[in-house]
Formats: C-alpha cells, structure tokens, sequence
C-alpha cells in the first residue's frame, strides 16, 4: 500500500520506535529514563540541554496518583533539538487521559518565537491525535475513512496543558514545523508504561490492552 508523508520526512517515521526502545532499554538497565539518555548523550550537548529542561519544567521524579505516569522522548532533527515529557493518566477501562505537554527545543537562532511556539503546538496536537485515534483500515482494497466524520480526531477538550520552552542559541536556525509531530507519541507511548507496566509497539493506542486487571 502506498503511504504518504506525515506532516514530515524520514526521521517522522522512526522516532516512535526509537524512542520507545531507548526507554525499554533504560528499563532493564534499572535506570531512570532521563538519566539514561544524559549517560549516553556525552556527545549532543543540545540534546542534553534540551532533556535537562523539559524533565525540569515538568516536575520530573516528581510523585503521582496512581496510573498516572510520565513518559520522555528526545530527537535531533532538521537542525533542531527537542524533548518533550508527557504525562497521563489511565482509567481502569484502558482510556488514555494526556494531562500535560512539556517540550524544550534548541532550534539555533529563533526568529519569530511565537512562530515556534505555534508550530510546536500544532504539531504535538497532531502527533497526540496519531497516537490515540489515527487508524487507517482497509476492506476490500478500499480505505474505509473518508473524513473526520469517521477519522476521529482530537477534539478541543480533549487536548491537554501544552508548554513549550524554547532554549536561546547562537546556532544556525533550525527546521521548526515537523519535529512536534513526532513528540507526542513516543512520549505519551513511555508515560503508559510507566503508569501501568504495559509496553505498547504499535499505534493508535488500544485501551483493551491497558484496562486493569481485576
């Protein structure tokens, strides 16, 4: 089946995998997911800048209700570098509440700040409606979705607190309008573990695998 781009190029594609793996990895190495990624970082000082503040900014280490979780997910791309940290709470039936969005972004010389701003918003809105409705389904050779009248998408209650942090740099500006796309489900994918012990590898997000057990 011939697929498209989404909001973005090679690295959009990856990011979800990779991230989610470095997490796992962290996991069975017994290390917080933070910490793990600044071990392995010694060479991307912006990428370490940008985790530093994200995981600051949203009270990381930080106690929560139960099967409330955050998630971390951090990528270079397009010149830019961001982390972003999710936190989520999932209700005993499985259903995926995203409570809060805090991504850091060292994108070099930043010219329009509320430009950024805008396009880190638009894209982890996109990203986050992706992670927990963007299926497309095939019968009969055909696409089944047609429009938003069957292809859900997050509505204007269901989006949550959205910060986005941006760190000041001499550097050479960066691509800004595809890397939050990308953010979000990752993000959101490693806060699920860590609410309820449930490694998802596939999206959307399938609540029957995060209802709780009785």
């Amino acid at each position: 089946m011939p697929t498209g781009f989404w909001r973005g190029v090679g690295p959009n594609s990856n990011v979800f995998a990779i991230e989610s793996f470095i997490d796992e990895l962290a996991r069975k190495a017994g290390k917080d997911p933070v910490a793990f990624r600044r071990d392995n970082l010694g060479k991307a000082p912006r990428l370490i800048a940008a985790i530093d503040l994200a995981a600051s900014k949203a009270g990381w280490g930080t106690p929560l209700p139960p099967r409330t979780g955050r998630g971390i997910a951090a990528q270079a791309a397009f010149g830019s570098y961001i982390a972003t940290v999710a936190e989520v709470e999932v209700g005993d039936d499985g259903r995926v509440k995203v409570k809060r969005l805090v991504s850091a972004v060292d994108t070099g010389i930043v010219v329009n700040p509320d430009t950024v701003v805008a396009q880190l918003q638009g894209g982890l809105i996109f990203g986050l409606t992706a992670a927990l409705f963007g299926e497309i389904t095939i019968k009969n050779g055909r696409v089944q979705q047609s429009n938003y009248n069957d292809y859900r998408v997050l509505r204007i209650n269901e989006i949550p607190q959205i910060e986005v942090y941006l760190i000041a740099s001499g550097e050479v500006p960066g691509g800004i309008g595809e890397t939050g796309t990308t953010a979000a489900p990752p993000a959101v994918g490693n806060a699920i573990y860590a609410a309820t012990g449930v490694r998802l590898r596939r999206l959307p997000i399938d609540p029957l695998l995060l209802q709780r057990k009785s």
